[in-house]
């Protein structure tokens, strides 16, 4: 009876967050069939998103949502799951010997999750709208981490011979930081913008990961299958789907949200594939985007078996 109800739970939750999945794909293959039928500069594209849409996209996330004390245990779980993550991408890649780029691109696609326009629908379904309210918390957290560290990250990664300082220059001058330091800033002291400024940027905000899409998309089609490193690719999406939540699960018993659905939303948004903007990032700054955007692409594809097994620890 026991395994007749968690089969019938596992396969309602499958097909919800396949249905959840078919816009997501049908992005994907507007953008693939874009790039096979013209000559798009997918790079003056992801130029457009990280310099206008996506900083939009920032300033309106933080503007809109009040940070609180969950932020703060929210922050704690992914900044340790993060370097854990960051050490163990590290150690694979000194032993298999590779070059920077290959490893930033690693680091992108294995420590920065599709927790929004992928994970926000997904613990709707699952936990109802308290889940929701921490799933859009969790989104305002990996939104700091993924605007600083996983730019500096992209932006290091760019060429052998960067320095550390000129990284950061980068990582400053990027519109993104200071529109994601604005919201968070207008948010905390109260300022309200003029209603027409609003619907500005929401316009703007809401075009912003539609294009990220876009361009994961064009990216796809430049990539030929018997090329894709699968080992690697493998290790990422492995990372991705399979460690982060299991480090996840640990991290949450240990700062005591165990059996709690805060806990458990940490949990099932750590399992998610890498994030489209990773793409975005490793296209505007060169870093191996063919490797990322395989990476992306194949471990949403695995998300489809790997979720329904979390959802069922949980």
């Amino acid at each position: 009876m026991v395994i007749s109800i968690f089969l019938l739970g596992s396969g309602v939750f499958r097909i919800q967050f396949i249905v959840t999945l078919v816009p997501i794909f049908s992005i994907f293959v507007i953008g693939y069939l874009i790039g096979k039928g013209t000559q798009l500069d997918v790079r003056s594209l992801s130029f457009v998103a990280v310099n206008v849409f996506y900083p939009f996209l920032a300033f309106h996330t933080f503007y809109e949502n009040p940070l609180t004390y969950n932020h703060l245990y929210i922050f704690i779980t992914f900044g340790a799951l993060i370097l854990l993550l960051f050490l163990t991408i590290l150690v694979f890649s000194n032993l298999s010997s590779l070059h920077k780029q290959r490893t930033h691109a690693m680091l992108l696609a294995g420590l920065f999750m599709n927790g929004g326009n992928y994970g926000v629908p997904v613990v709707l379904f699952t936990f109802g709208q308290e889940g929701f309210v921490y799933a859009l918390m969790v989104m305002v957290v990996m939104g700091m981490l993924m605007n600083s560290l996983g730019l500096y990250i992209a932006a290091s990664g760019a060429n052998e011979n960067i320095s550390k300082k000129a990284a950061i220059l980068k990582t400053i001058k990027m519109p993104l930081l200071p529109a994601t330091l604005a919201g968070m800033l207008f948010q905390i002291i109260g300022l309200e913008l003029p209603e027409q400024v609003i619907e500005t940027i929401e316009l703007l905000s809401n075009a912003a990961i539609p294009l990220i899409m876009i361009v994961l998309g064009v990216q796809l089609s430049t990539i030929v299958v018997r090329k894709i490193e699968w080992g690697y690719v493998g290790f990422i999406v492995f990372t991705r789907l399979v460690l982060s939540p299991l480090l996840t699960l640990i991290i949450v018993n240990i700062v005591g949200l165990n059996s709690s659905v805060l806990g458990d939303v940490l949990v099932l948004i750590a399992a998610m594939p890498s994030a489209a903007n990773t793409t975005i990032f490793s296209v505007r700054f060169h870093v191996d985007p063919n490797f990322v955007s395989s990476a992306t692409f194949i471990g949403t594809v695995l998300s489809i078996v790997t979720l329904p097994i979390w959802f069922a620890i949980l």
